[in-house]
């Protein structure tokens, strides 16, 4: 503690100005070093090094004095007698401020520290004797240095530290930092480097303690060591306390430094979930649930296409997730965690693989013919889709009764059908690709009728025997069904065939020769869904001698028919196509 011992203001009148002298007492506690060796002045109090300085000293070695001296007087603005300066002029070599020295039996007349005029010589060899420091400097050392202090001023190697200690000086060890060789937060059982730096050259002692949020633990006892390897084992907020002291300092510790440190637990992931498995169509609404062990963990979700890997979710603390694949191809999802204080791309990852695929799209269902078709025709049934190598196509047929399955689920989406009863028939084919799990991707319907094809079962003519010339006859045709069979009657009369009548449900038709002659009578008929010229026909000689008819068979008996003997034969009739319109008396 500084006290007073006495205050002497002297003023003495000069024209360059004035000189104030202040005298107090030191206790002891405060140590300058000035080493010539390095031109450095250290300023020492309560055992600690508190700021080094840059100085001037003698142009040689023997101009600035060495030994132990004290501070016996602090003046401010000392005129520079030799030159008649006065004291406070920029001029003035000796600064405004002085702190006189007991050097060579002066008293703090002639040595001294001081500031100067010229700030380029601080760091040389340039003074006639005094310690030169730049005056912004001096004036802090002034303000600070207490009258008697003591002043060491010597030419070594050693530190500051080493020079004061070599002088019964006590000096205490300061830390500078702490430092940790990882950064806050870390996961549990972490090993981390804790280094104390301290801020000057004692020989120092070091221990660490730790504060686990109730109590404080040392962990490392006083030791040259200033490292501490500490793997702590639970999360929580930890204070680490540094403490130094010098060797032979008699405290219990001359610096201390605390630092905080974050420890967790790191994020582990404990269940993940989806509600469907591959695999899948595209455009499938795939849900993930995944469950951490806390409930602060972060969780990000990532895709990797087959090339690259793409952020689907930012981390975030929702563990829900949906994602919609638009593509086809072979994914992967990636599941991160990381607890909310980690500084880790991620605690933990886990993947999930998945197959998606473009469901089977039938585009057209057709036939190699047309609807209607008869009975036993061979029918291809082909579908159309958008990826038919890798499709798969099933066949079904409805009756009208109940739907029959011609093709379970296989490559190839053509299938031959042969139906075995005529009626109004559904055609269905439905497909999916070969991965899906669904019953189908997609079908299409169509109508299809097959009919039972015309048969003449009879061909019946009114009249037996010798008939007059112009006798009206009643043709009857009957087939093997009632209803959509059509007719068509026509005759030959030597030279052409003559139509009595086109295509027409009527069965029955009546026709009256005009002259006798041989003639050929002939029905055809088909079914009106037939796209054939006829699905059947027959043909009867008629023999007309003037006023009678002669008409041989008179009735066309069903089939198998038999051959006639008794039909006349006629050579040489005209082909089909030559026939002749002629009107019937119907």
């Amino acid at each position: 503690m500084r006290f007073l011992v006495s205050f002497v203001v002297v003023f003495i009148g000069f024209l360059f100005g004035t000189i104030a002298i202040e005298v107090e007492a030191n206790e002891g506690n405060q140590l300058i070093i000035i080493n010539k060796r390095t031109n450095q002045l250290a300023f020492f109090e309560n055992g600690n090094l508190v700021r080094t300085f840059k100085v001037a000293t003698g142009r040689s070695q023997d101009l600035t004095p060495e030994g132990t001296f004290q501070i016996v007087n602090k003046i401010k603005n000392r005129p520079y007698y030799k030159e008649n300066i006065p004291g406070g002029d920029p001029k003035n070599p000796l600064g405004d401020r002085w702190l006189g020295l007991n050097a060579r039996g002066t008293y703090g007349t002639t040595y001294a520290i001081h500031g100067n005029a010229n700030p380029a010589s601080i760091g040389t060899y340039a003074s006639s004797g005094c310690v030169r420091m730049y005056d912004e400097e001096v004036r802090w050392l002034f303000d600070q240095i207490d009258i008697y202090a003591t002043v060491y001023i010597t030419n070594t190697s050693k530190s500051f530290e080493a020079i004061a200690a070599s002088k019964d000086y006590v000096t205490y060890s300061e830390i500078k930092s702490v430092t940790v060789n990882k950064e806050s937060p870390q996961p549990e059982n972490t090993t981390i480097t804790v280094s104390t730096n301290k801020a000057t050259s004692v020989d120092s002692l070091y221990k660490f303690l730790v504060h686990n949020g109730t109590d404080w633990e040392m962990v490392q006892d006083f030791s040259h060591s200033n490292k501490l390897k500490w793997i702590p084992t639970k999360d929580g907020t930890y204070r680490i306390k540094a403490q130094i002291k010098s060797s032979v300092s008699d405290k219990a510790y001359d610096d201390e430094k605390e630092i905080q440190f974050d420890i967790y637990v790191p994020a582990n992931i404990k269940i993940i979930s989806s509600n469907l498995e591959g695999p899948l169509p595209t455009n499938s609404s795939i849900s993930f649930s995944t469950e951490t062990n806390n409930s602060t963990n972060h969780i990000q979700y990532s895709v990797f296409d087959g090339d690259t890997w793409r952020i689907l979710q930012e981390y975030s603390d929702t563990g829900a997730f949906s994602w919609n694949p638009t593509k086809p191809g072979d994914y992967k999802v990636k599941v991160q965690t990381r607890h909310h204080l980690s500084n880790q791309e991620a605690d933990e990852e886990k993947e999930l693989t998945f197959t998606i695929f473009e469901p089977a799209i039938l585009e057209a269902i057709s036939t190699d013919v047309a609807s209607p078709q008869q009975l036993s025709s061979s029918i291809a049934i082909v579908g159309a889709s958008n990826n038919d190598d890798q499709n798969l196509f099933k066949v079904l047929v409805h009756d009208g009764d109940k739907w029959l399955t011609i093709q379970e689920f296989k490559r190839g989406p053509i299938v031959s059908w042969k139906p075995e009863t005529s009626g109004d028939y559904k055609l269905k084919i439905q497909a999916k690709h070969s991965l899906s799990k669904a019953e189908y991707d997609s079908e299409l319907v169509m109508d299809y009728f097959i009919y039972e094809p015309a048969i003449l079962q009879a061909l019946q003519v009114n009249g037996k025997g010798l008939q007059k010339n112009l006798h009206h006859f009643m043709l009857n045709a009957s087939t093997n069904m009632m209803k959509g069979v059509e007719y068509r009657f026509s005759v030959y009369d030597g030279s052409d065939w003559v139509e009595l009548q086109d295509y027409s449900p009527n069965s029955t038709l009546n026709w009256t020769p005009t002259q006798p002659g041989f003639y050929k009578i002939k029905v055809e008929t088909k079914h009106a869904l037939s796209g054939k010229i006829y699905d059947d026909s027959e043909e009867i000689p008629v023999l007309v001698y003037n006023s009678s008819l002669l008409m041989m068979p008179a009735v066309l008996t069903p089939r198998p028919r038999k051959k006639m003997k008794d039909v006349l034969t006629i050579k040489g009739l005209p082909r089909r196509s030559n026939r002749k319109k002629y009107r019937s008396t119907e």
